[in-house]
């Protein structure tokens, strides 16, 4: 008994192209996630943090996303945005809770 398979399609230039974008994404969060506790311990090492906190006190009106921004301009860093993201919140179960107090 014979099986028939479907010919294995050739990906064109276009297609390996998104792949191979998709691929230098994945591979740089992957060095962001192996390089963060280093990165961690060398920034607890020197005084960033105490400087920070110095800006902060400075200027009082200005957030801090603000801030990092203009130290990542200082530094030389081009179009960085820095951003701050709300708390992610828990999605409810949509049971209700057994100790809820009615009203």
């Amino acid at each position: 008994m014979a099986t028939t398979r479907k010919p294995r399609a050739v990906k064109t230039s276009a297609d390996l192209k998104v792949e191979l974008e998709l691929a230098k994404k994945k591979l740089e969060e992957l060095e962001k996630r192996a390089y963060a506790e280093e990165l961690t311990e060398a920034i607890k090492a020197t005084n960033i943090v105490s400087e920070f906190n110095k800006l902060k006190a400075k200027v009082q009106k200005v957030s801090d996303t603000a801030i990092l921004e203009a130290i990542a301009v200082a530094v030389g860093l081009k179009r960085i945005l820095v951003t701050q993201t709300e708390p992610a919140k828990r999605k409810s179960s949509g049971k209700p809770r057994k100790n809820a107090k009615s009203s």
